[in-house]
Order: C-alpha cells, then structure tokens, then sequence
C-alpha cells in the first residue's frame, strides 16, 4: 500500500484532520461508556445521581460521536476525490492501450475509492481508539488491559495473512478484466470483419468465456472476504468472552471490583475490540485496492535501450514495385540510432512511411518488437496541419498543462510567433485559418513530438528547404528526443550522414546497412559520402 499513500502524502493536512478527529473520537466513547456506567450503577444499586444532567450528557455524547464519524468518512472521501483526480491526470500521459486506458480510468481507478474513504480513516480509528482505551483501563481496571493487549494481536495477524491473500487475487482480477476489455474492444473495432467471414459465434463464446472467467474470480474474492468476516467476529467475541469471565469472577468469587468498574469495562471491552475488528474489514478492502494500484503504478523507463539486453530489431520483408525499378526488403532492422541515405528516388521515405505505418507495404509484411506497437512516429517532408487550433495541433487532444505546452513551444523558438496572433495557442491554422510557413509547420511537428514523445521516431528529410535558424534549432530539438528515443532520420547532408552511428543505404531498391567502419568498402557507400 506504500504507493498509495505515497499519492496521498501531498495532502497532509488531510491526515492532521483525520488523527484529530480520531482522537476526539476515542475520548467520546470513553466519556459514552463512563456516563452510560453512571445511570445503569445507580438505577440497579440504588445510587443517588442527577439523572436529568446524566441522560443530557450521553445524548449530546451520542450527537458528538455520530458528527465526528461522518467526519472522518467525509475527510477520506475528499482526500479520495483528490487523489483520483492526480492520477487521472496522469494516466491520460501514460502510454497504453486504448481498452486498459478506458478500464484503469474508470474500473481501476474507482477500485482504490475504498483505500483512502475506508481504510485510511479506520486505520486512524483502530489506532487511537484502542490506545486510549488501554489507557483509561490501565488506571481504571487493569486486569481487563492486560487481557486487552494479549488478544488484540491475534485480529491483525489473521488479517494481514487473509489481506496478502486478497491482493493477489484482486491483481489477477483486474488482469483477467483488462484481457476482457482489450479482446471485447478488438471485437467491437472489427465487428465487420467477423461478420464478413461468419465467426459471430466464436467471438460470442470467447466473450462468455471470458466473462464466466472475471465473474469466477470475483467471486473467490467474495468468497474471501466473507470467510475473514467470520474469522474476525469469532476471535472478538471470545477475547469479549474472556473479559467478561475475569469481570465475573472478580465481581462475584473474589468481590475485588465494584459494579460500576465492572459495567464501564464490559462497555469498553466491545468498542475495542470492533475497532480492531473494523481495521480487519477495511485492510481487506484496502488489499483489494493495492491490486488495482499494482497497475495504475506505470513507470516507464527513462532510456529505450534500458529496457532490452539487446538491440531489437523490426524484421521487415516487403516490396514495393515502382514502375522503373522494385525495391525489395528483406532483413532486420536494429533499432539504434540511424541516418537512412541514398539518392533520390531510391524508396527511403516509402521505406520509413511503410515502418511507421503511414502506407501499406505492397507485397509482405513487417514485425515490429511488441513495445513499440503503435507507439512509432513519423514527420514527413511536408508535415501534416490539421484544419484545427495550434493548441490541439500540438497536443493531439492529449491532455497537457499550458505550462508544459509554453516550455515545449520556447523550447523551438515558437512562443513568441504563437503569442502574435490574436487567440494565441486558441489561433486556428490550416485551411480557413492563419498558414505558417514551412520552418513554423516544422517547429510545430517538433512540438508535437517533443510533447507526446514517441519509442521510435523517424524523420523524412527534417532539415530540407529549411533556414540556418529552423535548421540549428530542428537539430537541437532531435538531439533532445534521441535521449529518450530511438531516432532514424531519412537524410542527403554528408555531414548528417558522417555523424550517423549506423547507416541504412538505398540504392535502385537495395538496401544496405552497417557502421561507417563495416561499410568502408562497398560501393553504395562510397557514393553517399562523396
């Protein structure tokens, strides 16, 4: 559950208000059970007492103690509010599926409500209600405090043993309800394939499978749930049990106790012990929570070639017919750094429009790593605008703070040129709108990737046609992106290509590829480097 509260920790006062509360609670169920002692002592002993002020008291307890629960209940469901919010937030810049995006946001997201509107206040709950009231028994009856705290520790060390059990199993839950999700949007997505070729039965029955297969794990954390629920109630009720018997053999065998000792304690004896139990209920609920934490907890690595022992590789096997000559491909491809060269016309940009998925290949096909599915992007030549504001140009209708789109925008010399027109980032561009000029569209893709950073990133020509200026700072803005991506970049410039790591040659639709020192000798690559 560390990463949990590790989300709440910006919100401290939250906390302060709950321990507040928590113990001022304490003490109104120590004054309630004292008072109550008072009247039930003198109605059965005969004791003279100011009922009228006693009866008054206990009702304004009783009011007291309802206000501060709804309290502590209210502080946790804000602090839950606020939480959900942040990692909404932040699951919107996460890279994942659409299905396990759509499902985490609601279903997963909805799943932690409990930790911080439950569990936390019971925790504040079960921790200072039991400590004052071994207090106030220690001075008050201590026998029933010793008993007290050789019983409590068997409720917790059942739960937590019943509670690692629940977070495995609701972890797995959610695994088996994101399959679900990503197969049934599959199927949606392609509802006219299927039909088209008559397989409406299978998926209905895949669908039913898996459904049957989320409702058997829900319901073995059900099933869970109520078997530490009976657990818990009978540990309680003995612990109570042996109180109650060390009362009646003092009060009654040994006659060391008054009547009203002993009533305040049995009255006390309960209210420990279900704070205890209650803390057992909700850890349940907040294990459960933790598997739904599990993978709302994305990090991403900060380097690409961090996350392989190895280089991989896009295994490409195509051929484009172009009429005068067919270019044929037929290898793997590392991704690592990469300047693809060649002259012109030799099919470089249909090969990097063909791996990012722009075109289609015309015969074959392509396997790219599974990590860096449909998180691969392309600038082209002449980059695409849409007829839309800078803002959503920029954005992708990703969910960004003006602050970060401010910073990538200075970052390429464009806020200020932004900020010249009348509505700003709010300026609509493309057809009907203001037009940039080539460097400006430029700088703006720059924007886009820099913001919504890609694993693979390849760029047609970036600096063809473009001003010293647009030049330096597109090269600045790549070298920026190679530290968090692998970059190839579709080239002509010999200095582009001297400084490349790894080179990719096109020639007559042959392809090429290697370091500068392997290649020294073919033919290919003498004529690129002259």
């Amino acid at each position: 559950m560390k990463y949990l509260t590790k989300l709440s920790g910006c919100y401290f006062y939250f906390h302060i208000l709950m321990v507040v509360s928590a113990v001022l609670l304490a003490g109104i169920i120590i004054m309630q059970s004292v008072q109550i002692g008072k009247i039930i002592d003198s109605v059965l002993l005969n004791h003279h007492i100011n009922f009228g002020f006693v009866i008054a008291t206990v009702l304004l307890i009783l009011i007291v103690r309802s206000v501060l629960q709804t309290l502590l209940k209210s502080i946790g469901a804000m602090l839950s509010r606020k939480v959900k919010s942040l990692l909404r937030r932040q699951l919107l810049s996460d890279r994942r599926d659409t299905a396990e995006t759509l499902n985490l946001s609601t279903e997963g997201i909805e799943g932690i409500d409990s930790f911080y509107s439950d569990y936390l206040p019971q925790v504040y709950r079960s921790t200072f209600i039991p400590l004052l009231i071994i207090v106030f028994l220690l001075f008050f009856h201590r026998n029933a405090a010793f008993i007290m705290l050789i019983t409590a520790p068997f409720i917790p060390i059942f739960y937590i043993i019943i509670g690692i059990n629940t977070s495995k199993k609701a972890a797995e839950q959610m695994t088996v309800l994101n399959q679900f999700s990503a197969y049934f949007l599959d199927a949606v997505r392609g509802i006219v394939t299927i039909k088209l070729f008559s397989h409406e039965d299978k998926v209905k029955q895949a669908i039913g499978d898996k459904s049957q297969q989320f409702k058997d794990k829900t319901m073995v954390i059900l099933k869970t749930a109520f078997l530490s629920t009976l657990m818990l109630e009978f540990i309680a009720m003995l612990s109570i049990g042996i109180i109650a018997l060390e009362i009646g053999i003092g009060l009654i065998v040994l006659n060391k106790i008054s009547f009203y000792t002993a009533v305040v304690t049995l009255m006390l004896a309960p209210e420990f012990y279900n704070a205890l139990k209650d803390l057992g209920m909700a850890f349940h609920t907040g294990k459960q929570s933790e598997g739904y934490a599990e993978l709302l907890d994305y990090k991403p690595a900060e380097k690409i070639v961090r996350q392989y022992e190895r280089v991989p590789t896009i295994n490409a096997d195509f051929s484009v017919d172009y009429g005068h000559f067919k270019l044929i491909v037929d290898d793997a491809f590392s991704l690592r750094e990469t300047v693809i060269c060649g002259p012109s016309g030799a099919g470089k940009s249909t090969f990097a429009k063909v791996i990012a998925g722009v075109i289609e290949s015309g015969h074959g096909a392509v396997e790219i790593p599974e990590a860096f599915h449909h998180d691969i992007a392309y600038m082209a030549q002449q980059p695409f605008v849409m007829s839309d504001t800078i803002m959503n140009n920029i954005t992708m209708f990703n969910d960004h703070s003006l602050e970060e789109i401010v910073a990538v925008a200075k970052s390429v010399n464009m806020h200020d040129r932004i900020m010249a027109f009348k509505e700003g980032y709010d300026t609509l561009i493309g057809a009907g709108g203001e037009q940039l000029s080539g460097g400006e569209t430029h700088r703006l893709m720059l924007m886009r990737m820099l913001l919504n950073p890609a694993k693979l990133i390849i760029f047609d020509e970036p600096t063809a046609m473009l001003d010293h200026d647009t030049e330096q700072l597109i090269k600045a803005a790549i070298a920026q992106l190679k530290e968090t991506a692998v970059v190839w970049t579709v080239a002509h410039q010999v200095e582009t290509i001297r400084q490349a790591p790894y080179l990719m040659i096109f020639n007559k639709g042959i392809v090429v590829q290697g370091t500068h020192s392997a290649m020294k000798q073919e033919p290919f690559y003498k004529a690129v480097m002259k």
